[in-house]
């Protein structure tokens, strides 16, 4: 299993963290990557991964799952 956890600077967005702690309190490896909050290219990170352009995203394989409590 390969999981990917793409999310935001965690002192801007509980929404990213909350999917984080969730994934470590249920023992689940994962590789994480943050993308920089407010910053010009923003978007245009987050749109590498998902064309919801939100974070958090968790990607397993085919599926992409863009909403933390659909992570949880």
């Amino acid at each position: 299993m390969s999981l990917k956890l793409i999310v935001g600077s965690k002192n801007y967005s509980s929404w990213s963290m909350r999917a984080g702690v969730a994934m470590q309190h249920v023992g689940l490896p994962y590789e994480e990557t943050v993308i920089a909050l407010g910053q010009p290219d923003t978007h245009h990170h987050i749109a590498r991964y998902s064309a919801a352009g939100l974070v958090p995203i968790l990607i397993d394989g085919d599926h992409t799952i863009w909403d933390s409590f659909a992570i949880i």
